[in-house]
């Protein structure tokens, strides 16, 4: 955090911290409404008119959130997940408003740890829990990007600039200071 206090009072901001909760039900939230909707997008949308369906021809990505999708739309019980999930979402979306009430910017890490080594092999669930802190802005449906702000043992990292809806210029003026 020592780049955002350098950053903060070279352009003479205040900075402090503040508790973002809920952190811990973005991942979980945000890929249940991906995969369903995910799932019930390609339905309709699924290349049959060109010959193929779109489980024979795409990546191995998109075939686990169509699979995922399809398993979650199964075991529902009258979309009883999927709304429990939605009400999450608005929780993390009230958390976010409340909290721009007291800060006009969030800066965060991008993902919680260092990278993996290119190449080494990592869980299905760890991959996902790169994206612990990222999925937080499309809950909240507020801007975000993410800017290189140098490296910890060598190993480039990123920082996560936040702000709220409607404030996209904001976040790009305030994001280039961090760079």
């Amino acid at each position: 955090m020592s780049k955002v206090k350098q950053v903060c009072e070279a352009n003479k901001w205040s900075f402090k911290n503040i508790e973002l909760k809920y952190i811990d039900l973005g991942v979980q939230t945000y890929y249940l409404i991906n995969y369903v909707e995910f799932f019930s997008g390609t339905r309709r949308f699924d290349g049959r008119i060109y010959g193929f369906k779109i489980e024979e021809v795409c990546g191995e990505e998109i075939l686990r959130r169509i699979l995922g999708g399809s398993e979650v739309s199964k075991a529902e019980f009258a979309g009883k997940y999927y709304r429990r999930a939605l009400k999450a979402k608005k929780i993390i979306e009230a958390e976010f408003a409340k909290a721009f009430n007291k800060v006009d910017v969030i800066v965060m890490p991008t993902v919680p740890k260092l990278p993996h080594k290119i190449g080494e092999k990592i869980s299905v669930e760890d991959m996902y829990n790169y994206d612990t802190l990222t999925t937080l802005a499309s809950l909240a449906e507020i801007p975000a990007i993410s800017v290189p702000c140098g490296k910890i043992d060598r190993v480039s990292v990123g920082l996560q600039v936040l702000v709220k809806k409607g404030n996209d210029e904001r976040l790009l003026k305030i994001s280039k200071e961090f760079e």
